[in-house]
């Protein structure tokens, strides 16, 4: 029986000696590469599930959060209640009822009553007079460090802090007189009670609220 010309088969014995018959498909050795599945090089993307990385992103300034505008509306707020007080100031420097309360004060000190009165006169003009150029030191700084923190700047921040602490320490110091002018005038003392006790927890809110999480992470996101 002779073999089919159209199916070759293999003789070994035509391999020449020396020659390594041909490999059978198996495993590929250790370190051979092979085709990898995963993305292609331009895909982007992280194999934990994360976005791709984005060297932009890094150091970029955070939004404005919600503290950031209720420390800008409290600087506002506070400005508001320093007027108002000051007005109030005034009032009573030129109250009648008060100049008398303080005459009567210092009238056990042997003071003729003339110059009692010029004493009291100039006392209370050097009040008002004060009272004057502190609004309007006070309406510069406020605005300074409003249009400061509006612009998301550190130092505003400090320079509110310096003048909120300084101003309710004042505030607080200036109640010492509180129980002569209720006396003299207790409506005009009434209401600087009202509007002292409102200004020092408005400052205190501030300050609370400048130094908060979000507050701080917002400035140390915009150095």
């Amino acid at each position: 029986m002779t073999d089919n010309p159209q199916q070759p088969q293999s003789n070994p014995a035509s391999q020449q000696p020396g020659q390594q018959p041909p490999a059978a498909p198996g495993p590929l050795p250790y370190g051979t590469p092979a085709q990898q599945p995963y993305a292609a090089p331009d895909q982007q993307g992280s194999k934990y599930g994360t976005g791709a990385y984005n060297p932009g992103e890094v150091g970029q300034p955070m939004d404005e959060p919600k503290s950031w505008g209720r420390l800008k509306m409290l600087t506002l707020v506070s400005l508001a209640i320093y007027v108002v007080s000051s007005i109030v100031s005034f009032l009573t420097a030129g109250n009648e009822a008060y100049l008398e309360e303080q005459m009567d004060a210092q009238a056990g000190m042997g003071i003729p009553q003339e110059e009692l009165e010029d004493i009291v006169e100039m006392s209370m003009a050097f009040v008002m007079i004060t009272a004057v150029v502190s609004l309007v030191i006070a309406v510069v700084v406020y605005l300074l460090v409003y249009f400061g923190l509006r612009k998301g700047k550190n130092w505003a921040r400090i320079l509110g802090t310096v003048f909120a602490a300084l101003g309710t320490l004042f505030t607080l110091y200036g109640l010492i007189s509180i129980g002569t002018m209720m006396s003299a005038a207790p409506g005009l003392g009434i209401v600087t009670l009202v509007i002292t006790v409102v200004f020092v927890l408005v400052n205190i809110w501030w300050l609370v609220t400048a130094f908060s999480k979000d507050s701080n992470a917002y400035v140390n996101s915009r150095r």
